[in-house]
């Protein structure tokens, strides 16, 4: 059986759904209610998004519907406001992607932060172990930047005599180190 809506001009169905018939409606539902669910299946991708925006637009055509226009076809209307809905969700899903992504990156920063100070933490603890000498040494040359020439010069030792202090602490460290992280 054929719709309702199907013998009626576009006026006089305009004006039922006006006046509330609900029968009239369903007819203009059931008629529009796949193309408009492809419609929005073509832009979102989404078959779940699809037939959410489908219902909406048709809700709000119901909640509105004493504003329809005698002046164009139902049709036209109902795609105007299906390119409404359809922006309110772009701008929505855009706001959320934000947030995600803006939450992720605060998670990964927090996360880094932590292993950083952890990791800071596990260095000082293993230069601690270092014999004064060695630790001033490294201290000097890898955390403040000294040439080891500055360094023999600071400390009145031989530049050979750094380089070994470096080599061994830094020897040492690489053993500390392992087995904070085993």
């Amino acid at each position: 059986m054929l719709p309702l809506i199907l013998y009626f001009a576009n006026i006089e169905v305009i004006d039922f759904i006006k006046n509330s018939n609900s029968l009239a409606f369903q007819d203009f539902f059931n008629l529009w209610n796949e193309r408009l669910f492809f419609y929005f299946l073509k832009k979102t991708k989404d078959e779940e998004s699809a037939c959410e925006l489908t219902q909406l637009t048709f809700i709000k055509m119901w909640e509105y519907r004493s504003s329809l226009s005698e002046e164009y076809s139902l049709e036209v209307q109902l795609f105007r406001k299906a390119k409404l809905i359809f922006i309110d969700w772009l701008r929505k899903e855009a706001t959320l992607r934000k947030r995600k992504e803006a939450e992720e990156s605060f998670y990964a920063s927090s996360i880094n932060s932590i292993t950083k100070h952890s990791e800071t933490e596990k260095l000082h603890s293993a230069l601690d172990q270092l014999p004064p000498m060695r630790r001033k040494v490294i201290e000097l040359s890898h955390l403040r930047g000294y040439a080891y020439k500055e360094i023999a010069e600071q400390l009145n030792i031989s530049v050979k005599t750094v380089d070994n202090h470096v080599y061994q602490a830094l020897k040492q460290l690489r053993r500390i180190m392992m087995s904070f992280f085993l």
